[in-house]
């Protein structure tokens, strides 16, 4: 048994090291070497394309005929009809990895649902996205990760209840604090990532707690100041608050059963609260580097945390004040 647990736990560390330093966005890893240029005729097994920032009007020919098109990158494009050029590609049921970046779009054409077995589909910096009827259009994909960065949303439809796929769901750069957001996200049966970074966040509502089955929680740089207790409800393993705006180390983290790792660098904590000497904990991962602790705190800190995989205190840059 004791070797089944030291097992999972290895396994589970893998796993936050991976999505540490891979930040999670797996479309820009997938099926080998990008094509960016399409000025000669292209390999037959050209997987991934690149036509960003071309200019395109339509898809070029020697894309059209390639048998095994996996990703195809075709933001900031915006003279590009998206519906005339995803009914032109031969082989729909090939492409995994659709990005439609910064194209200034208000809505998807209906033939996106020509790609059946699309995976990520990113539409970041797309602020006049319909969101509505992007969700009631693409509910039946199979898709698990979708990129919403940067598009100025503050509240979420109840219509992304229906994306029932999403394991990984990026909202960063958002103004995303609305109750009923958070409590949609909650009925996301597989969501796994949730990036909440960069939404200007001084709060988080209560309803943070209806999403139970996230393992990766991102809200790093916001105006956080604390976190409400019900986000304890979360069954998450890491937790990135860092570049916010706390004073204390939260408490609440004493509560969260399943929290194996925290960064909370660059905020202004100089104190953790006396709770933790006393009580239980499951983290064994604690970055806070530039955080203004003493050494007599540093110290006291590391007695109640021994034998952590990781205890960080590095001073690499000024703490934010």
């Amino acid at each position: 048994m004791m070797k089944l647990i030291a097992n999972t736990l290895s396994r589970i560390v893998i796993s936050i090291c991976f999505c540490t330093l891979s930040s999670c966005h797996t479309y820009t890893t997938f099926y080998n070497t990008t094509v960016s240029s399409i000025d000669t005729v292209l390999p037959k097994r050209t997987h991934r394309v690149d036509l960003s920032h071309k200019g395109l009007t339509q898809l070029p020919n020697a894309l059209l005929d390639l048998p095994s098109i996996k990703m195809l990158n075709l933001s900031a494009n915006r003279g590009l009809n998206l519906h005339d050029a995803f009914l032109t590609l031969k082989h729909p049921e090939k492409l995994r990895v659709l990005i439609l970046d910064s194209l200034n779009i208000n809505q998807l054409p209906k033939s996106i649902l020509r790609f059946k077995n699309l995976k990520q589909l990113s539409l970041g910096y797309n602020p006049k996205l319909n969101l509505e009827a992007t969700f009631q259009l693409i509910r039946n994909l199979p898709i698990t990760f979708l990129n919403l960065k940067g598009n100025q949303i503050n509240k979420l439809p109840q219509s992304v209840t229906q994306l029932q796929s999403i394991r990984d769901f990026n909202l960063s750069y958002n103004h995303i604090a609305d109750s009923l957001s958070y409590a949609y996200l909650g009925q996301l049966p597989k969501l796994y990532s949730l990036w909440l970074d960069h939404n200007e966040l001084s709060s988080l509502p209560a309803s943070i707690g209806a999403i139970k089955k996230a393992r990766f929680l991102y809200i790093d740089h916001n105006k956080l100041t604390t976190l409400p207790k019900e986000i304890s409800n979360m069954a998450v393993w890491v937790i990135h608050a860092g570049y916010n705006k706390f004073k204390e180390f939260p408490v609440v983290f004493i509560n969260m059963k399943k929290l194996l790792m925290i960064h909370i660098n660059n905020n202004a904590i100089s104190s953790f609260p006396e709770a933790y000497t006393s009580n239980k904990f499951t983290f064994k991962g604690l970055l806070l580097d530039n955080n203004p602790i003493s050494e007599k705190e540093r110290q006291r800190i590391k007695a109640f945390c021994k034998g952590f995989f990781l205890l960080s205190f590095q001073q690499k840059q000024y703490f934010v004040k």
